[in-house]
């Protein structure tokens, strides 16, 4: 049964009260924007992430079957593909949605009519996907409907949290697809313009290890509750790798339950030409060794094919 169901009245109506003020006041993610907005207004001034206050912006409710095999399953995962992000990587894969802000504003009524369109497709969970910017209006939203939410809650996210926020997160939702990008400060300020990430990803670990959130499939291998890290490996930066499958075992050593999702997918998109060291694909003499990494530290969860991701 979804987290959201079993949420007493008071907490839930606590737990909304704390998205709002996160929200409204510009402090739901670590870019601490401040812009102040009210659902159904204007806001002071434009948000850096792109996100509106005067309507949830979805560019796609979709049956997605790219996710982790636990997440997609078969019937594949209901994505909600939320318009604008926090973080502004120039190798960004999805830039018209993130950095262009494609999408249609949906008032919440609309967007549960479009949530529940999903849920009869028989989808094995709703993957809300980069929803940190829509923090308040989607949780309200999803609590107004509860009692029809028969599948996991997923947060699918890059890593890049305020710490309230993800203690709201965590009380919300079943499943969490978690980001490690960077180990390497340098390269977040160069490649995502997040020179904090590094800082925020690590308070976030430490949180989700406090947590414990414990990994549960039902009897046909389909995930209802668990944390899935996932690390895309960038060209030029193999040492980046090494660290993070290390801090993951030290974690994982000190009692964080999760599966590790190493992506080989990278391909020079958006602006990612402009800047040599990442204006191609990886390499097999980068990513074996990371692999050989992950076998090494007995890390468990799912690798890429790098020839099927066009890799060298």
């Amino acid at each position: 049964m979804p987290l959201l169901r079993d949420i007493p009245e008071q907490e839930l109506s606590d737990l909304l009260d704390e998205a709002r003020r996160l929200w409204e006041t510009g402090q739901c993610c670590p870019t601490r924007c401040g812009v102040t907005r009210r659902w159904g207004a204007a806001p002071d001034r434009e948000p850096p992430c792109g996100g509106s206050s005067t309507g949830i912006k979805v560019a796609s409710f979709a049956v997605h079957n790219g996710e982790e095999p636990p997440v997609s399953g078969w019937n594949g995962a209901g994505n909600i593909f939320f318009s604008g992000c926090n973080m502004h990587c120039l190798f960004c894969q999805n830039w018209p949605i993130s950095h262009d802000n494609n999408g249609r504003l949906h008032t919440a009524e609309e967007f549960a009519v479009e949530v529940k369109k999903l849920l009869a497709k028989k989808v094995h969970n709703l993957n809300l996907t980069t929803a940190d910017h829509y923090l308040y209006p989607v949780f309200k939203a999803l609590a107004g409907m509860r009692g029809e939410i028969a599948v996991p809650i997923s947060y699918n996210c890059s890593g890049y949290f305020a710490e309230e926020a993800l203690a709201v997160v965590l009380r919300f939702c079943d499943i969490f697809l978690y980001d490690v990008k960077y180990l390497d400060p340098a390269l977040a300020a160069r490649y995502s313009r997040a020179p904090g990430y590094v800082d925020a990803m690590t308070r976030g670990l430490e949180i989700l290890r406090a947590a414990r959130i414990p990994w549960g499939e039902d009897d046909l291998g389909i995930l209802q509750r668990g944390l899935i890290i996932r690390h895309l490996v960038i060209p030029g930066a193999v040492e980046n790798s090494l660290k993070a499958l290390d801090l993951l075992a030290a974690y994982r050593d000190r009692g964080m339950i999760f599966k590790l999702s190493l992506m080989s997918q990278y391909f020079p998109a958006y602006r990612a030409t402009e800047h040599p060291d990442i204006s191609r694909r990886i390499t097999r003499d980068e990513y074996d060794p990371i692999v050989a990494r992950m076998e090494e530290l007995d890390l468990d969860g799912w690798t890429q094919d790098l020839d099927a991701h066009g890799g060298a």
